[in-house]
């Protein structure tokens, strides 16, 4: 019998193909993120609602991915518009609506950040939430894109880690060099805001997961921020900081969510 498609690695498979099992198994592991955070619907969600504005509006939700936060916020707000650059996330969100019958309440658009094809000001609230890219020519150019398109005087959230707590500096053992553009940003980003004549309120959210074991944490990590090809060392400095992380029986990392919100004013 032949093997599983999956399973066999010599298997020829389209670039198409790779790229959507990659997608499809990071996305896996983020859900287990997003079940180890014990304050994610305590903290995160009714920080981002209230920063946001959210309830009765059209929002949009831009680098939505498969949609992680579209059922925790669609019953608060009139419609969602959901946006992303890639086209397995966008799929995603298109069943996630076929399965929960969402189909008035939310819509989707595939579209790189940096350009977005809808008018100036149709969002009355717009928020990202962790996928600002830590490249300044991008980030730049995304923000004033999601500022175009939200009307003048309402809220542009930005939500990514701080750069501190223990998410951050584990990154540094594998990452180090993503690590240090995060900092970057979290260091510059409130000022380069500032700049462009907008105004600024900075909210800071903490986080904590709690994973079962170090080892199913270190599984977790290495499928979403940390690279999966580290050598013996950095795995052994993961292991060791992972361990040093236990509380109890079960393994805690403190994270803290900046939420970033932005207005522009009409001239």
């Amino acid at each position: 019998m032949a093997r599983d498609h999956y399973s066999n690695p010599r298997v020829n498979k389209s670039p198409e193909q790779r790229k959507r099992e990659k997608d499809e198994k990071y996305w896996d592991y983020w859900d287990e993120l997003v079940k180890a955070s014990v304050y994610r619907d305590t903290r995160e969600i009714p920080a981002l609602m209230e920063a946001a504005q959210l309830k009765g509006k059209h929002v949009v939700d831009a680098g939505c991915g498969p949609g992680r936060l579209i059922l925790p916020l669609v019953r608060s707000v009139e419609t969602i518009t959901a946006i992303d650059e890639n086209n397995w996330a966008i799929n995603a969100v298109q069943d996630l609506i076929k399965e929960k019958r969402l189909k008035d309440k939310v819509q989707t658009i595939q579209s790189p950040l940096v350009s977005i094809p809808v008018d100036d000001g149709v969002s009355e609230s717009t928020y990202c939430m962790g996928v600002i890219h830590y490249d300044k020519s991008r980030w730049e150019k995304i923000v004033k894109e999601l500022i175009r398109i939200t009307a003048p005087g309402s809220p542009v959230v930005i939500g990514f880690g701080s750069g501190e707590k223990d998410l951050p500096k584990l990154e540094e053992i594998g990452k180090l060099d993503h690590a240090l553009k995060c900092k970057e940003f979290a260091l510059h980003f409130h000022k380069w805001a500032q700049e462009q004549g907008w105004k600024v309120e900075l909210k800071r959210i903490p986080l904590q997961l709690e994973f079962r074991s170090p080892e199913w944490a270190a599984e977790v990590f290495l499928n979403t921020f940390l690279p999966k090809k580290m050598n013996p060392v950095q795995l052994n400095e993961v292991k060791a900081f992972l361990y040093a992380h236990m509380k109890g029986d079960k393994c805690v990392i403190e994270q803290e969510l900046l939420l970033f919100t932005l207005r522009a004013e009409d001239e």
